[in-house]
């Protein structure tokens, strides 16, 4: 029988705790890097990324809210209408850079929505009009949208006007983050361009923007809508693609052919309401809405131009502008031969910066072969080289949000998180061929170790706290992000228990979509660095940091309550196991709200011998006292088990 001994890491409720919240950030601050020469060399695998829709969390400049000549009813000063941009921009994710607000979080890679040019109305989209406030429908994909840049430096140098000042504000972005040991992941749609097109469905040669048959028009299976003609809207952006040429930025002469502003390079075939859902080709070469879909078919007479035009620009913002990732959108909606000569081309662009970066994709299903078939090209298995680095872990996401994503003290069981994680590591294809693809990407890291693991979103996921779920199961649920297999992404906000409150469990919606720091706020880092989820966030990437199993280890399960027992207490305990048995861990999530203890466990499985442990107490009010082989839980605690030190 093991001797247990117990530590409390997080901190206690209902009293002053900045000494603890100053322990807990120097903590975190002793694992991070030094300086932005190590950005590059630090694998992904060690990364806690950040999603930020940059619209959404802070805005630092309010000049740059209504640009010149755009139309004013787009912005809404007061940030409660989420179809209008709020004002977020490149400044506010500066400031809080430059504050050591991430460094003091334990974020290690900030990934922000599409920062390119947009369209920035639509006509129709989910049943209304909307903004291009999240960045996802571009316009130019090579150049900087103007609601995000500054006239100047945030040390107060001029930029040059245009195209040019706006990428520069961008790559002091990036160096600013680099210097901060922080990587940056931009994300970007290769599958669509925004509304810059509109079908001229009266025939009468001009945008109607309120004829919805104007800007939707029904799925064409054979042939396509040749009524397609370019917007010219300048106070929406609303106009070609772009670029149409080569582009000289930052010094750089980029060899682009504008093959993205001929209509022909677009299908034309309207838009399907159903096949966000579907699987059987029609998802690939439909509208999104009012979105153009790229005709992304290797079959296309202008398929390789079109691969070398997207290889040639987000080289460009790799190398260049220094981006350190790629968050590819949509994935199922391409063709996957596209991802295939896309991946193969760019990385042999790279050359070998591609050893530093990542390219990872969401593909919007929760079945593991779904998600892991992307991760092979489709001339396996013949060739096992990767396509996409890795994925959005999305069976993973769903099963967590079944275990705690419920009102008050309720819970699900854990049971669907061990099925998830089986399935990941053990799932494989009639062909013999794992589910997820272990060849070694070009940092030798495979699509399994390099996985993305979230637990809730910008879109129909929404945020995990919705009406009715408390703020303790909320740092729950980061909790077990943080301590799973897979890179941790975290969703902004997380780090105050942001409330989606017209949001519902068992609903879709993107009432999450809110600004982190309403107005001009300008929080002050020590005080927010006191709230309860963020000093739990800082708590836990500081054991990411002590304990590199929780980065690199296996998942082994231990004991997963019975949803058909009516004793299930809600208790999920799994073991993370490396190399050797001395770094292994135990990790035991109780969602209830009354304390429970797993059943009799064989930890010799875990760490060989009987050996003392010390339970940390990460998540939790109160200490434990009872030890032993049934690992004790305190109500709604997360606890990491390891062993202790010899006397």
């Amino acid at each position: 029988m093991c001797k247990v001994m117990f530590r409390i890491l997080s901190r206690p409720r209902g009293g002053p705790a900045r000494a603890a919240a100053a322990a807990v950030a120097l903590a975190v601050v002793a694992t991070l890097p030094a300086a932005a020469a190590t950005v590059g060399a630090r694998p992904w695998s060690e990364d806690v990324i950040y999603f930020v829709m940059t619209d959404r969390f802070r805005d630092g400049d309010p000049a740059n809210n209504i640009p010149a000549d755009s139309d004013p009813g787009l912005h809404d000063p007061a940030q409660r209408n989420l179809a209008s941009y709020h004002g977020g921009d490149f400044r506010g994710l500066e400031k809080a850079l430059a504050s050591g607000y991430f460094n003091r979080l334990g974020i290690t890679a900030i990934w922000i929505t599409p920062p390119v040019r947009n369209v920035w109305r639509s006509g129709f989209d989910l049943g209304g009009w909307k903004s291009g406030y999240h960045g996802y429908w571009t316009q130019d994909f090579l150049d900087i949208d103007l609601h995000l840049t500054s006239r100047q430096s945030l040390a107060g140098e001029p930029y040059p006007e245009g195209a040019e000042g706006r990428m520069r504000h961008y790559r002091d972005l990036v160096e600013l983050a680099h210097s901060k040991g922080i990587k940056i992941v931009q994300d970007v749609v290769l599958n669509h361009a925004g509304p810059v097109f509109y079908y001229d469905a009266n025939g009468n040669g001009r945008l109607d923007p309120s004829g919805r048959e104007e800007w939707i028009q029904p799925f064409r299976d054979d042939g396509f809508h040749g009524n397609a003609r370019w917007g010219d809207v300048a106070e929406w952006n609303m106009r070609r693609t772009m670029p149409d040429g080569p582009r000289e930025l930052l010094g750089c002469r980029i060899p682009t052919t504008g093959v993205l502003a001929s209509l022909e390079t677009y299908g034309r075939k309207g838009f399907s309401s159903d096949s966000l859902g579907k699987d059987d080709g029609e998802e690939v070469v439909c509208d999104f809405f009012s979105l153009r879909d790229l005709w992304t078919d290797p079959a296309s007479d202008h398929f390789d131009r079109l691969v070398d035009e997207f290889v040639e620009i987000y080289a460009f913002y790799l190398l260049e502008v220094g981006v350190d990732g790629l968050r590819l959108d949509t994935v199922k909606h391409v063709h996957h031969g596209f991802w295939d000569a896309f991946t193969e081309r760019l990385r042999r662009r790279l050359g070998p910066a591609a050893r530093e970066k990542v390219l990872f994709g969401e593909i919007y299903d929760t079945r593991p072969e779904r998600l892991g078939q992307y991760t092979w090209r489709t001339d396996a298995p013949a060739n096992p080289a990767p396509c996409l680095d890795s994925v959005l872990a999305f069976e993973l996401c769903f099963a967590m949000r079944e275990y705690l994503r419920h009102p008050g003290g309720d819970f699900g069981s854990g049971l669907a998180v061990e099925e998830a994680m089986k399935s990941f590591s053990q799932g494989r294809f009639d062909d013999g061929r794992y589910y997820f693809n272990r060849t070694p990407g070009p940092d030798g890291l495979n699509s399994v170790e390099k996985s993305i693991t979230f637990i809730e979103n910008h879109d129909g996921l929404n945020r995990f706290r919705v009406r009715d779920v408390t703020e303790r199961r909320h740092e729950l649920a980061q909790g077990l992000v943080m301590c799973l297999p897979g890179i941790p992404c975290l969703y902004y906000g997380a780090e105050v228990a942001l409330l989606a409150d017209d949001g519902r469990i068992g609903e879709d919606s993107e009432t999450g979509r809110l600004t982190l720091w309403p107005g001009d706020e300008d929080p002050a880092i020590d005080e927010v660095a006191e709230r309860g989820p963020f000093r739990t966030i800082a708590a836990l990437a500081a054991a990411r940091g002590r304990w590199p199993v929780l980065r690199h280890g296996r998942f082994v399960p231990l004991w997963i309550d019975s949803p058909e027992d009516e004793g299930d207490d809600g208790v999920l305990a799994f073991a993370r196991v490396g190399q050797g048995m001395d770094e292994n861990v135990v990790v035991v999530l109780n969602a209830s709200s009354s304390a429970a203890q797993t059943g009799a466990l064989d930890l010799r499985r875990v760490f060989g011998v009987e050996t003392p442990l010390t339970g940390h107490v990460l998540i939790g009010d109160e200490p434990v006292v009872e030890a032993g082989d049934r690992l004790p839980a305190p109500a709604n605690s997360l606890v990491l088990f390891s062993p202790a030190p010899a006397e």
